[in-house]
């Protein structure tokens, strides 16, 4: 039977502490920890996970401790937010429904228009069947 690994995600916890502790790149928190980045970057993407020591040496970088990074791998993967669309295709989509509305105004106008000429002349009567016979 296969174990679950207690340390899944620890690259995300990790980059999640980092971010924490006042470093939103790879690049400022290896310059100030004195840690490659290139190998920063690996531990953050779990290929290959910190040593102890190396671990310990984060940690005590990022003003962490063995709690907050238990908190942080116990954290649910933040999901993208979801924009809606954007001011421009706003704008469009109301510049097509007034278009719309016009025309149909502008149908609906040259429809009570002739109602009305109609209503105006005199009505006709039926004409009268022709007498003469066949």
């Amino acid at each position: 039977m296969e174990q679950d690994d207690p340390f899944e995600g620890l690259g995300r916890a990790l980059a999640r502490l980092r971010k924490r502790a006042g470093f939103p790149t790879q690049s400022e928190a290896s310059e100030a920890l004195k840690i490659d980045r290139g190998q920063l970057s690996r531990w953050e993407h779990d290929s290959p996970r910190p040593t102890l020591e190396n671990l310990g040496r984060l940690l005590a970088g990022y003003g962490a401790t063995l709690g907050d990074l238990v908190v942080a791998l116990g954290e649910p993967e933040p999901q993208p937010i979801e924009l809606g669309p954007s001011d421009a295709e706003l704008i469009r989509s109301l510049v097509e429904a007034i278009h719309r509305v016009e025309g149909r105004q502008a149908t609906t106008e040259s429809r009570l228009d002739q109602l009305a000429r109609e209503l105006d002349r005199p009505p006709t009567s039926p004409q009268p069947a022709d007498p003469s016979p066949p």
